[in-house]
């Protein structure tokens, strides 16, 4: 009689829509890294734009201290269960589930919160799952429910008709992972920025890189832990955001690598030799801020224009395009560039196109 295997280890990750594969991917990786097998790693359907849903033989507490190490998720969750909700009683349908479901964090009666994200039209709201899953698990355990101080966080995701509930093991989303000094208005979120830098493939163990929109710096930090031979290079036409992003380097102490200035994204070729970046990896405002009015079909061949002149023949630039239309247009004027690869991500409610262009 052959031995029982142990039962597999299953978690899922949430990320932004667009990026699950290379979450799975990133897993596989930290897996090595920490002397796992990454062979043995199975990559399951989620039903949720945003999940990246894994299953592994290692145990749970093998698994943690890889996934804690990845870079492009927000929230590492132990899933427990998918369901449909009909349409009738759809609210009334949870509860029973929840009432039946195996729960083991909550036996001992923790404080606890429910978190949800919802996706879809549906007859309630997302505080309205919080509150009906809460007064069940209340009455089912007796646990106190507990926003601030909780010690575990249930999840309740909806998306259209399937239901997922599962416990949320990181308690500040990965992706939340450094503070930004200058209170930016708008930031890119520090997973983005790693997949933008990780979908540009930039294989070299040295090179120079530019972030010409650099705000805070997450592009630039963000390449200091991938790029550990890079020079950093960031520019932006404001004095505050530079002044940013030179603390929040130096704080993470990359300082040594940095090199920033206040300068105009258009004039990149007056500032810098021709060819002298092998990539450039950046995030141009979209309205937010440089006014709703911006003509983009002129600003994206102005932005080609200058990268072509200060990146050499094969170097990357990656660009998170929330016209893809005009870009696409100011692509066919201009030339220049190889277009290897287009991921649409969401992000804010908006889904704008990673580009990873090569120039010619």
């Amino acid at each position: 009689m052959s031995p029982t295997k142990p039962p597999l280890t299953e978690l899922a990750f949430t990320t932004n829509p667009g990026l699950e594969e290379l979450a799975c991917a990133e897993f596989g990786e930290r897996l090595a890294e920490h002397g796992l097998d990454p062979a043995a790693l199975e990559h399951l359907p989620s039903g949720f734009t945003g999940w990246a849903r894994v299953r592994h033989p290692a145990p749970l507490e093998r698994l943690l201290e890889p996934a804690r190490a990845m870079r492009s998720i927000h929230h590492i969750l132990r899933p427990v269960a998918t369901f449909e909700l009909p349409e009738e009683a759809p609210l009334e349908a949870l509860e029973a589930q929840l009432r039946a479901l195996p729960l083991p964090e909550l036996e001992e009666a923790p404080p606890f919160r429910v978190t949800s994200q919802r996706t879809g039209t549906h007859p309630f709201t997302s505080h309205d799952l919080q509150r009906e899953a809460g007064a069940v698990l209340v009455e089912r355990f007796g646990a106190p429910v507990d926003l601030e101080g909780f010690a575990v966080n249930v999840r309740v995701d909806v998306n259209g008709s399937q239901c997922a509930v599962a416990m949320q093991l990181t308690r500040r989303a990965l992706s939340n992972r450094y503070e930004r000094a200058g209170n930016p208005r708008v930031a890119l979120r520090a997973n983005v920025a790693y997949a933008c830098l990780r979908l540009a493939r930039l294989e070299e163990a040295n090179g120079r890189l530019l972030d010409p929109f650099c705000g805070s710096g997450t592009v630039l930090i963000e390449a200091g832990h991938l790029l550990p031979g890079w020079e950093l290079h960031g520019s932006d036409w404001s004095a505050r955001a530079v002044d940013g992003a030179r603390e929040n380097l130096t704080r993470l102490g990359l300082e040594e690598r940095a090199h920033l200035e206040q300068a105009d994204a258009r004039h990149l070729a007056e500032r810098y030799p021709a060819g002298f970046f092998d990539a450039i990896v950046t995030n141009p405002p979209y309205g937010m801020r440089i006014g709703r009015g911006i003509q983009f079909l002129p600003f994206y061949l102005d932005l080609l224009r200058q990268a072509g002149a200060v990146l050499r023949p094969g170097g990357r630039l990656v660009v998170l395009v929330h016209q893809r239309p005009a870009f696409n247009d100011a692509l066919r004027q201009l030339g220049g560039f190889r277009i290897r690869h287009v991921q649409v991500v969401e992000t804010s409610n908006l889904y704008p196109g990673v580009f990873v262009l090569e120039r010619l």
